[in-house]
């Protein structure tokens, strides 16, 4: 778009609402003479060769005498995004990799070798869409028809702080004929409203093997922001500067800046990052930033040679993530590979409204970070794994049923359960060929569904009995076992799905009584409940048939909410809330007659009951923060 603006100055032409900021970008580091030379070459280039590595065919076979304007960017993005997602060094990140600090994909770091750049983005959830096709509404809590607003959390501004800590020399830089081996970084971050540049001290005689640590100032960034922060940091190799090239680069800096923000912002394409195509979209303006920059750099190619350059996008998700874990490391390979540690570089953590879904995995032996999903929910949410993928449900503030699923691109976006409502959380079970689900109404009747081939069936109301809070599943057996507390007496109410009809309630025998949602979960043909009672003790008993049922525990872990049951890894894995606000868990491994003591999940805060469920080898844990 750049190059193409430049011819197009060359001949005469006005420039498009697009080509003008980009020109004015290459003004900081060229002169008009050399803009409109750099015009001329490249459109020499594009009659002779008709595709240029890196530059858009969208682009390429323009006339002159035709313009790209911002109008033409926004009915080309979507071949715009596909072109950028499908170069090798564009990745967008699973956020549970980063928040259980996996290293980055090896093919991606060795595929900026190339080109000297590379471009990141973090996947998050997409935002709410309407009912699932299939599936009626319950009768007496039909939705009315209207489309109610989003029901994402409100954003507030919250305060970032990041420094460069350290880089290890994973190979060093240094010019054919022997250079200084002397690098030092810079950066150009942005919030959408403001900006800083950056540039580090000098670190001679690098060497493979060493790891470097930053002298003050090490603060690349320091600001206040609502979402999404943009950081342009690149390594160079100390050469031949002078004081013509550090002008050049501050102002190439300046302008990375400025083309991550006011630029962008000016031209209305920052909201669009929110919305529409989201993380793919600001990595295909990244990349286009990147080439541009890249271009303007290499006017200077006999000074200080550029070894990689990294435009790196991270929203409010994964600045939580980064505040909790404290650092994360980013590859930098090119003439020389260096991996970066930034760290976090204040005491707070980024906030989350409260009611915000937070997810948090167990791989392995250890926990990785919370990730906010960033959707807010005004009950607990359900958890289950289904034909290879973790299903989610939750109730928004208008009290819709919403559903979601962690996919292999990250979690879809979520959608209405038929026109279902409540004002108690869902509950949700993987049994046979089907996914169940149950809700207790806003009107306090039972009802429940099915998902199967990408639909739900219709609700149906079970039996006359009222619940006073959530519903809570088991597959036992192949059998669908569902519990719920009844409304007025705080009894426990168990009927059995075999598979072609619910049965009849069955009032627990042991008699205990609770007002929070219970767990439930079922292996080897023994079932087993955790019960939280009105003194807030936890209570756990068993039974395998559903009818008679045996008192195995109480033990004195106080928690002023429901509990979660699940099995993962040969055990029982029990999760509460405990008052001190930490989450909390205790294991009942196979062969064992009693359970571990409590353990903490690590940064996990709950605001009331989580949920738990197996997938994939991995334990996932959801709740609302």
């Amino acid at each position: 778009m750049m190059l193409h603006g430049a011819e197009r100055v060359r001949q005469g032409k006005t420039p498009t609402d697009l080509e003008r900021p980009l020109l004015d970008a290459l003004r900081t580091v060229v002169s008009e003479a050399e803009l409109k030379q750099w015009g001329q070459t490249y459109r020499g280039l594009v009659d002779t060769q008709g595709r240029l590595a890196m530059v858009p065919e969208r682009i390429t076979r323009l006339p002159v005498s035709q313009g790209y304007s911002m109008a033409d960017l926004k009915q080309d993005i979507v071949p715009l995004v596909a072109e950028a997602l499908a170069s090798p060094n564009v990745q967008i990140v699973d956020p549970f990799a980063a928040a259980a600090g996996r290293p980055e994909d090896p093919a991606f770091i060795s595929a900026m070798q190339q080109t000297r750049i590379a471009v990141t983005a973090y996947a998050r959830p997409a935002r709410f869409g309407g009912a699932a096709a299939g599936g009626a509404g319950q009768t007496p809590e039909t939705a009315d028809g209207r489309e109610p607003a989003e029901a994402r959390a409100t954003p507030e501004m919250f305060q970032v702080d990041l420094k460069m800590k350290s880089f290890y020399v994973e190979r060093a830089v240094g010019d054919a004929g022997g250079g200084k081996d002397e690098i030092y970084w810079t950066a150009s971050t942005a919030t959408g409203a403001a900006g800083r540049p950056y540039v580090s001290q000098e670190f001679g005689s690098v060497v493979k093997g060493q790891t470097r640590t930053f002298g003050s100032p090490n603060v690349f960034f320091s600001g206040r922001t609502a979402g999404l922060v943009g950081t342009h940091i690149s390594v160079w190799e100390a050469d031949q500067s002078n004081d013509g090239w550090w002008n050049a680069l501050k102002n190439a800096l300046n302008t990375a800046v400025d083309l991550i923000d006011e630029k962008l912002d000016q031209l209305g394409l920052i909201d669009d990052v929110f919305g529409g195509l989201g993380v793919p979209l600001w990595a295909t303006l990244a990349w286009e930033v990147a080439k541009t920059f890249i271009a303007t750099m290499d006017i200077f190619r006999n000074y200080d040679d550029l070894s990689c350059s990294r435009f790196i996008g991270l929203d409010r998700q994964d600045l939580a993530v980064l505040s909790r874990r404290g650092e994360t490391t980013w590859a930098f390979n090119g003439d020389g590979h260096h991996t970066l540690t930034v760290q976090w570089a204040n005491n707070t953590v980024v906030p989350f409204p409260v009611g915000t879904l937070e997810c948090v995995e167990h791989n392995g032996n250890s926990w990785g970070v919370p990730v906010p999903l960033g959707w807010k929910s005004i009950t607990p949410p359900a958890l289950a794994s289904y034909k290879d993928q973790l299903y989610v449900a939750f109730v928004s503030e208008d009290q819709r049923v919403m559903w979601s699923r962690l996919e292999a691109g990250g979690w879809r976006k979520p959608e209405q359960v038929g026109g279902d409502h409540s004002y108690h959380a869902p509950a949700l079970a993987a049994v046979g060929n089907k996914l169940f689900y149950a809700v207790t109404g806003r009107t306090g009747g039972v009802y429940w569904r099915t998902f199967a081939n990408g639909t739900w069936s219709d609700v149906t109301k079970l039996g006359t009995y009222a619940a006073s809070v959530a519903p809570s599943f088991a597959n036992h057996n192949g059998q669908t076992w569902l519990t719920h507390v009844g409304s007025g007496d705080s009894k426990l109410y168990l009927t059995i799905h075999s598979g072609s009809g619910w049965g009849n309630w069955i009032i627990d025998n042991v008699g205990w009584l609770t007002e929070k949602p219970i767990g439930s979960a079922s292996a080897s043909g023994t079932c087993r409940r955790a019960v939280t009672g009105t003194d807030r003790k936890a209570y756990f008993s068993s039974s395998t048939n559903g009818t008679q049922w045996t008192t195995r525990h109480v033990k004195d872990w106080k928690t002023a909410h429901g509990p979660a049951l699940t099995r993962h890894e040969a055990s029982f894995w029990y999760f509460q809330r405990d008052l001190d606000d930490k989450l909390r868990y205790a294991r009942l491994l196979d062969g064992q007659d009693d359970w571990s003591g409590l353990l903490t999940v690590p940064k996990a805060l709950p605001q009331d009951e989580p949920a738990a469920a197996p997938h994939n080898r991995k334990l996932y844990v959801v709740y609302r923060r």
